[in-house]
């Protein structure tokens, strides 16, 4: 199998990560212009549309964003993007399931269900694009 066929394999990943790199960029940029965002602290009314805001998650939303066009510059780059965020949103959902259900007022990154099913379908997006992505770039030939 030639590169160039190993290429076209998987040349769906680039644009599909730049999609999810800019939809995170945009939301870490509008959560930084909301009024009152540098307050700590569970606070239902901060919020871009129905996802929470605070300085902490805006800088996790903007890097996650930012990130995601830079991986999807290269085809390996954009696959290891993938699976960072499978791991990193895996683990910020399962924080804020049990942060949103526990609901304490110190709790310094204000996540909301909204936020919470945003990263659990995040990490399962990547999860899959990990995969399809590994399998068409690791797929043999038939002839």
């Amino acid at each position: 199998m030639s590169s160039t066929e190993t290429r076209s394999r998987a040349a769906w990943l680039r644009p599909v990560v730049a999609g999810v790199g800019l939809v995170y960029l945009v939301l870490g940029v509008a959560g930084f212009l909301t009024p009152e965002t540098a307050e700590v602290g569970h606070e239902t009314t901060r919020a871009v549309w129905i996802f929470s805001v605070t300085p902490l998650l805006n800088l996790v939303h903007t890097a996650v964003g930012v990130l995601g066009l830079l991986a999807a510059t290269r085809r390996t780059g954009s696959l290891i993007y993938c699976w960072v965020l499978f791991v990193g949103f895996a683990g910020m959902t399962a924080y804020g399931v049990l942060a949103t259900a526990f609901s304490t007022p110190e709790d310094p990154i204000n996540l909301n269900w909204a936020d919470n099913v945003l990263h659990g379908l995040t990490a399962l997006a990547a999860l899959a694009l990990g995969i399809f992505a590994a399998r068409a770039v690791n797929r043999k030939h038939t002839a």
